[in-house]
């Protein structure tokens, strides 16, 4: 280590590292001495957080109601950042841009001071590749003969299905018995509208969607941007979809 390395995890309003604010940061700072720091802050948004974010972190309006506001924060966070490389899992993705947007929009510059990025999934995948040859040799020990070939890469895709049905088995809490069952549960608990994955339903039979501005918000009560939608380049099954909702 030539600086400190920070490695840090945001939990946040959404997922889009240009607009969505920061609930929860959790940071550790790792010194070139051996020595390390620890940050840690709740962080109210100012804006509310969609029932969809608090599914998955569990954080609330009400939870962070008394919290610090990430620009009451983010002087002496910035100072603190400053100059050190940093870390996190899909970070270079995430994390970071939406750190150094929420440095801005506190009056502050972003990360400028050029860090060096260490991020666990982009190391992971360089080190374990996800290509149909590279999963088939490390689930079957053998090496995928005619890889790219149609036929090859379609048997081998049958053989990596079989040996991970099992797997998901074992750790479903649930009866997998069909390829429907296990279709629905590798959905979660945003199941699929339409194929391009443009639209999702919710645990309450909500249609909303899963991109752009609206991101999370139900269709039927924010038509608008399905009716920009619908004047785009999108799939056809997508828009059938899209008119057929919005008929009802």
């Amino acid at each position: 280590m030539k600086r400190p390395v920070i490695y840090f995890d945001l939990e946040t309003t959404g997922v889009d590292s240009t607009k969505d604010r920061i609930v929860e940061i959790a940071c550790i700072k790792y010194n070139p001495d051996g020595t390390s720091e620890k940050k840690y802050s709740l962080i109210n948004p100012e804006i509310p957080i969609p029932q969809e974010a608090s599914d998955v972190h569990g954080i609330t309006d009400d939870i962070v109601q008394d919290a610090p506001t990430f620009k009451n924060l983010a002087k002496s966070m910035r100072e603190w950042f400053y100059g050190c490389d940093l870390g996190g899992y899909n970070s270079n993705n995430f994390d970071v841009p939406l750190l150094s947007a929420e440095f801005e929009r506190a009056g502050l510059d972003g990360i400028d001071w050029n860090p060096s990025l260490i991020d666990g999934l982009v190391l992971y995948r360089h080190l374990f590749p996800n290509t149909l040859s590279d999963v088939y040799e490390r689930l079957t020990g053998e090496k995928l003969d005619n890889a790219h070939s149609a036929e090859a890469d379609i048997e081998a895709t049958k053989t990596i299905v079989d040996i991970l049905i099992p797997k998901l088995q074992e750790v479903a809490e649930e009866e997998l018995n069909t390829i429907e069952d296990i279709d629905t549960y590798l959905q979660g608990e945003k199941k699929r509208f339409d194929l391009a994955g443009k639209l999702y339903t919710d645990k309450e039979g909500i249609v909303r969607y899963g991109f752009g501005k609206d991101v999370g918000k139900s269709v039927k009560d924010n038509p608008g941007f399905a009716q920009w939608m619908l004047n785009q380049s999108f799939p056809g099954e997508t828009k059938k979809k899209i008119r057929e909702l919005l008929a009802q």
